[in-house]
């Protein structure tokens, strides 16, 4: 790292031509390493990229009746989940200065730009540096064991782990017999 600094003020450059030069070198590293990592860390479904909440929820629902389902005592089981948030991506970014060609260095601006990246048939897509999980709000259980507390306890011990959410946001009630 020292000899590119060292190079850099060999080349008698100004501070904003510096300050570009860092800029490319960064971004450069950003894509290549982009591109290198790009086949192994491809979006799938999984990620919210293709899903939406619906499905979501639907699959988790799905998922977690079979859970609460195995639990001995409860019997038959259906769940409503409520979700707080959805997936977010969190989208690489880099700062591109622009300046007036009169104006000095001091009145320059920075604008942030989104890191894009091409893959192999020229599309292009934004480089993600993080996805957030979908945030489940509420659960609702009905479950034909929930008269019993011990089934009922499980029931929102095994949700409240699942979901790490508090149990005020638990709901378990007994279903109705038809």
């Amino acid at each position: 790292m020292n000899n590119i600094f060292t190079k850099l003020k060999r080349l008698n450059l100004s501070k904003k031509q510096t300050a570009f030069v860092i800029i490319g070198i960064i971004v450069f590293i950003i894509m290549v390493a982009g591109e290198l990592l790009g086949s192994s860390t491809e979006v799938d479904s999984s990620t919210g990229e293709s899903i939406n909440s619906e499905e979501y929820i639907k699959n988790t629902e799905k998922e977690l009746e079979n859970i609460i389902g195995d639990i001995q005592g409860a019997g038959k089981v259906k769940v409503m989940i409520t979700l707080e948030s959805c997936y977010e991506n969190v989208y690489a970014t880099g700062s591109n200065v622009k300046t007036d060609e009169e104006a000095d260095a001091s009145k320059a601006e920075y604008q942030e730009e989104y890191i894009v990246l091409k893959n192999g048939s020229n599309n292009e897509e934004c480089l993600v540096i993080k996805v957030f999980e979908p945030t489940v709000k509420g659960v609702a259980v009905v479950a034909q064991g929930a008269d019993n507390p011990t089934v009922k306890n499980a029931i929102l011990q095994t949700v409240c782990a699942l979901f790490d959410i508090s149990s005020a946001k638990v709901s378990v009630e007994k279903m109705q017999n038809n």
